[in-house]
């Protein structure tokens, strides 16, 4: 049979979309159940930014959409449960800071699971820094950066912070002892949460966290807020300087947080919960969301997702060479 070209072109067009549509309607179908794990305990900002997420995508993504809590191990008795899970239906998945993703594969030996090939990265959540932070356990004087680093040399043993051992927050530590020259000790503890409220105790002089988790302590004056790893002050807090305009160019980390599936997800799934994440972020609730948790947005496709990941996994590599991180991870852990 000839057909006019024109004529021959809207055919063929309409078999393609005929046999798309069952991968389209696959992918958009709305799941019955949908669970979020986050690797730390509940209350601190990866949990806030998971329930935030859970309420955006309740009705859209799935029916809805739970958030479990299975901390330890900075994130890896979570993620290695995702990888084992055997789902792969997209009803599945994590919500991570980037430190498991990226700097815990240089530090862990035998870590159960490769980040990179085990997970597909689905969605960023948002963007942020870290914060250094004192509290009661510090004397009142102590209201710079400075002050703190000169306090800190004549009482020694105070010289300590609080931090997810191996996390970013760690690794911040370990490079204010490089740049400044003054050795800080890390303290581990499981999560922001426990960490600020040893803080708000006086048990622990200063802790590292991330914005989220500075936020209601620096608008509530809970505590002092000394110095940022961003690169430009946050428009949080934006009488908090930076490291780098302190003189300490080394300590800049603002790192995403994000949500990945375990491999093997149907990719029209993944799409389709990057889009919707997407959505999340652009509405009203989502931008007051993140605005809470003292977090920028960063909405990205899931090819360009995976781009930042891979890119920011090979800077930490060469990062945690040129700091001898794994060497001071090890003795932290006693190995």
């Amino acid at each position: 049979m000839n057909l006019p070209r024109a004529k021959r072109r809207l055919v063929l067009q309409a078999a393609g979309a005929v046999a798309l549509t069952p991968f389209i309607a696959r992918a958009q179908d709305t799941l019955k159940t949908a669970t979020i794990i986050v690797g730390s305990p509940a209350g601190g900002a990866t949990d806030k930014m998971a329930r935030m997420y859970a309420d955006g995508l309740r009705g859209r993504y799935a029916e809805n959409v739970v958030v479990e809590n299975k901390p330890g191990a900075g994130g890896v008795i979570a993620y290695e449960g995702v990888k084992r899970s055997g789902v792969r239906d997209g009803s599945l998945v994590f919500l991570s800071p980037a430190y498991p993703i990226v700097i815990t594969p240089h530090l862990v030996r035998n870590l159960p699971y490769d980040t990179l090939k085990d997970f597909i990265p689905v969605a960023p959540t948002g963007r942020s820094g870290m914060m250094y932070a004192v509290g009661s356990g510090v004397p009142a004087s102590v209201r710079t950066l400075q002050d703190y680093l000169t306090w800190v040399k004549a009482h020694p043993k105070e010289a300590m912070y609080a931090a997810q051992t191996g996390s970013s927050q760690h690794l911040v530590g370990s490079v204010i002892t490089l740049a400044t020259g003054v050795k800080l000790d890390n303290v581990s503890y499981k999560g922001d949460a426990p960490a600020v409220q040893d803080l708000m105790g006086g048990h622990v002089p200063a802790v590292i966290l991330p914005i989220a988790s500075a936020l209601p302590l620096y608008r509530q004056q809970r505590a002092r807020i000394l110095a940022s790893t961003r690169a430009q002050r946050t428009r949080f807090m934006p009488d908090v300087p930076t490291f780098t305009e302190l003189g300490y160019k080394d300590v800049l980390f603002q790192d995403w947080l994000g949500i990945f599936a375990p491999a093997g997800t149907d990719m029209g799934r993944v799409r389709q919960l990057n889009q919707l994440v997407g959505e999340v972020v652009r509405s009203p609730k989502g931008q007051e969301g993140l605005e809470q948790l003292g977090n920028d947005a960063e909405i990205v496709g899931v090819d360009q997702f995976a781009e930042m990941v891979r890119a920011d996994h090979q800077r930490y590599q060469g990062f945690v060479q040129r700091t001898n991180f794994r060497e001071i991870y090890e003795r932290a852990q006693g190995k």
